[in-house]
């Protein structure tokens, strides 16, 4: 297993990252511009060239301090390659990111009813501050 951060020599990676993952084909331009964005984090794990995980982060700049902080939007492993690491390896690969570029932090948002998101994010050394948070959507 290899896991990287995807740049803009890995648009073919990201494609079929997408299509295997989300069911979508995206246009190479549409990568190439996705990659380009310096607060646009792909984390892959692959084998034998083809994706099993991606994490999708992205960095969130603050107004009232120098420092930005690290949300991670998604984070998906192939069933078959459940169980055997990967997961935890995209979460280390984002957790150094943040220790290198001296972030706030990074954190994630998920449901106390995903039992298994809330196990595996206590495992990689998450944990929940603010127990009562809720989240509101304005849709369009």
């Amino acid at each position: 297993m290899k896991v990287k951060r995807l740049d803009t020599d890995d648009l073919a990676m990201l494609v079929s990252t997408v299509r295997s993952f989300k069911g979508r084909e995206i246009s190479a331009g549409h990568a190439q511009d996705f990659l380009a964005d310096p607060r646009h984090f792909v984390i892959v794990a692959e084998t034998g060239g083809e994706p099993v995980g991606f994490l999708l982060a992205y960095r969130l700049e603050r107004m009232d301090r120098p420092s930005a902080k690290m949300f991670i939007y998604e984070i998906e492993v192939a069933e078959a390659h459940r169980r055997k690491g990967m997961g935890t390896s995209l979460i280390g690969a984002i957790r150094e990111i943040v220790r290198r570029e001296g972030l706030m932090n990074a954190f994630v948002l998920t449901n106390h009813s995903n039992e298994g998101a809330v196990a595996f994010y206590k495992s990689t050394g998450g944990r929940i501050e603010n127990g009562d948070d809720l989240m509101f959507v304005y849709p369009n």
